[in-house]
């Protein structure tokens, strides 16, 4: 019931996306929203998107460990934040990896010493990757 503007960590576990391969580590995009709650029809929806490798990210702590609020921050069920279709082509993220292209876009890159890409550049390269090879 509010909009919340922050970062948050995301987990990715085995998935069929084209857009996120190779990120299987703990990671953080930005969220800006007042909505986006993932919330499945029914039990079965949840288990087929698990079962077929569809839930795409989750949000968590910052040692990638399940969360709930402030870590999951519009309350959705299972921590999901991305799902995609069977084919893995076609990509559903609340949180905005378009807000972080490079590394100097995060709040804290000057404090860490971030430098290059910023990890919402890598989906889109996934996905371009993915384009020219098919």
């Amino acid at each position: 019931g509010k909009f919340e503007d922050r970062w948050i960590y995301l987990h990715s576990d085995f998935n069929v996306c084209i857009w996120t391969q190779g990120m299987d580590e703990t990671f953080e995009l930005p969220v800006a929203h007042a909505e986006g709650k993932f919330v499945p029809k029914d039990p079965t929806v949840l288990e087929q998107l698990l079962g077929f490798g569809q839930i795409v990210f989750q949000y968590c702590n910052a040692q990638g460990a399940e969360a709930t609020y402030p870590w999951n921050p519009n309350g959705s069920v299972g921590n999901i934040a991305g799902i995609c279709d069977p084919s893995g082509r076609i990509f559903g993220l609340m949180p905005h990896p378009e807000r972080h292209m490079s590394a100097v876009q995060h709040p804290r890159w000057s404090r860490e010493g971030r430098t290059g890409e910023g990890d919402g550049l890598r989906i889109f390269k996934n996905g371009v990757r993915w384009a020219e090879k098919h």
